[in-house]
């Protein structure tokens, strides 16, 4: 039995599928819808409903601001591991994150919170926690009764398996994982019953914090997180556990093998959907790519940008993971140099550990290609924050002694993604695909 997700179905082998999605024509029947999402905003939903959509939300501590600009570049750095370049102020060294202002500087000083939330229903009656959306990760992780004084906790929102009615306790798995100021969380394992955006998942494993570091006991963000990275990156010992995902594919709980991210600018609308590709976002067609998944991650190629009109091509077949759990857009030194040349002012501050630019600046347009296609940065997301002093601390930073580029929420804002999953495929053949306002061919 073999899922296309462009022919919408399941089918005996695949080349009754392409004929389906492909017909006389030899090309995708890909169509636009020309009601745009800009135009309607959340009532383009309605027509859906609820069921399958998840809508973002953000935790009160940063509903009017964005986290400090050291915790975002130092969770991208704990995660992918990278030590400091010529303009990356942070490294991972010993298990832990420092902040450098040189080689080898071990200071450390950050925090790592979340930036985004959704609502996920566990357990039967449910509990709705607010957990941040990851497709950089594997592992769903909430608070849980467990932990000691968990009652003590009120701006959290706790799951009690033993008030569930469909939980069971997984013996002897656990779980384990570190962040990069050296905050931990573990514990074991309940088989429940959890709801996302409106798919009910019966015996979905759910990791249940037992024990959390004082970082985490003192963040009033979320209250814990759901990966939707691929299986492999599962961190639940001694074997991992089905993902969400998985479990929404497997058990064809959503009419197609995929899931779609929208985050919007400022007051935008934004969404995560399961099973369906939202046709109101934008009236442009979609373009895929192939992804890589080898390293568990969403891994796709980025062979080239733009600035100021110049492409350049990337050396060695560069490729770019795209995470919902990275803040910044983190690239080559080499990129990095060109992009804050072409703007007037900018400078590395050793200080912050990142690039910087006067406020008022002139910002050159900055395209990067994903597959065939390149994509622009929005000018609201060039620049992170502001640094005082008439500076603007820059979106997109140094990526390190990374071998490839992480394209966080700095790049994800100006795109709509569509992640398809389907396992049965061989990885060359998975795909992603883009529908976005600003695009145009890789030459």
């Amino acid at each position: 039995m073999y899922y296309d997700p462009n022919a919408q179905g399941y089918y005996d082998d695949q080349a009754v599928a392409q004929d389906t999605y492909y017909g006389d024509s030899g090309y995708p029947q890909v169509s636009a819808v020309n009601r745009s999402y800009e135009a309607e905003g959340a009532n383009a939903y309605e027509t859906r409903g609820e069921r399958f959509l998840q809508e973002l939300v953000r935790p009160h501590r940063y509903r009017h601001s964005r986290p400090s600009f050291y915790s975002a570049y130092a969770r991208a750095c704990h995660r992918y591991e990278f030590e400091s370049g010529k303009y990356a102020g942070f490294a991972k060294r010993d298990g832990v994150v420092v902040k450098t202002v040189g080689l080898y500087d071990k200071n450390a000083d950050h925090e790592v919170p979340a930036e985004s939330l959704h609502n996920v229903t566990v357990g039967t009656p449910g509990v709705t926690v607010h957990l941040d959306f990851d497709t950089g990760s594997s592992d769903l992780w909430i608070w849980s009764s467990e932990l000691a004084d968990a009652s003590r906790y009120r701006t959290h929102r706790i799951y009690d398996p033993y008030a569930s009615q469909t939980a069971q306790h997984a013996r002897g798995l656990t779980w384990n994982i570190s962040y990069g100021d050296g905050s931990t969380a573990n514990g074991d394992v309940y088989m429940d019953t959890v709801n996302v955006a409106g798919v009910t998942i019966p015996y979905q494993a759910v990791e249940c914090a037992r024990q959390l570091s004082s970082g985490f006991l003192k963040d009033g963000g979320n209250d814990g997180l759901l990966g939707l990275a691929w299986p492999v990156l599962n961190t639940v010992q001694p074997q991992r556990v089905k993902t969400p995902m998985e479990n929404m594919m497997e058990q064809r709980l959503i009419p197609e093998a995929l899931f779609t991210v929208r985050l919007g600018h400022g007051t935008e609308s934004s969404f995560y959907s399961f099973g369906y590709i939202e046709p109101n976002v934008t009236s442009r067609p979609m373009s895929w790519t192939t992804v890589d998944k080898s390293n568990g991650f969403w891994q796709v190629p980025s062979t080239c940008y733009s600035v100021r009109g110049q492409t350049i091509m990337r050396l060695h077949g560069n490729t770019a993971i795209l995470d919902t759990g990275t803040s910044l857009l983190l690239v080559g030194d080499d990129v990095i140099e060109n992009i804050y040349n072409n703007v007037p002012g900018a400078v590395y501050d050793e200080q912050e550990g990142g690039w910087k630019y006067p406020t008022d600046a002139q910002l050159p347009d900055v395209w990067f290609a994903v597959g065939e296609k390149m994509y622009l940065i929005h000018p609201a997301d060039f620049g992170f924050g502001h640094d005082g002093d008439g500076y603007t601390l820059g979106g997109i930073q140094s990526r390190g002694d990374s071998p490839y580029d992480i394209f966080g929420d700095v790049f994800l804002k100006n795109v709509y993604a569509v992640c398809e999953c389907a396992h049965l495929r061989p990885s060359e053949w998975l795909l992603i695909a883009f529908r976005v306002k600003s695009t145009k061919d890789v030459r």
